[in-house]
Parts: C-alpha cells; structure tokens; sequence
C-alpha cells in the first residue's frame, strides 16, 4: 500500500469525510485513492519506507537532546 503524508513541518490536512492528513506522520491508502488524493491536494505527498525512517530517527534525536 502506498503512503501519503502532510508535506508541512507541522499541523494537519482535512480533506473532509473525517480523513485528516497529519504533518509527519504517514497514512496508508491504496494505490486508486494516492492517485486521486496527490491530484486533488497538492499539499500532500508519497513517501517511502525509508523517508518514514529518517523521520522517526530524527525525532528520537530531537527528545535525547
């Protein structure tokens, strides 16, 4: 399954239907509902399994500090 997330630092996307897109923090859907999702809101974007990576090991070092 592909995942989308908000492309912002912070805050969150509502795109209605109860569906909020938070900044950092991807969100699974199938591949029919990334095509449609990345034509209509362009603040949203795919990420990868090793972005999602990088995100996590990033705010594990942001809280030791």
């Amino acid at each position: 399954m592909a995942k989308l997330q908000y492309k912002k630092e912070s805050g969150a996307l509502h795109i209605g239907g109860g569906r909020f897109f938070y900044a950092q923090k991807p969100v699974e859907v199938t591949a029919k509902e990334r095509d449609e999702l990345l034509k209509l809101y362009p603040d949203l974007e795919e990420v990868s399994d090793s972005k999602e990576e990088v995100q996590k090991e990033s705010k594990t070092k942001k809280t030791k500090e």
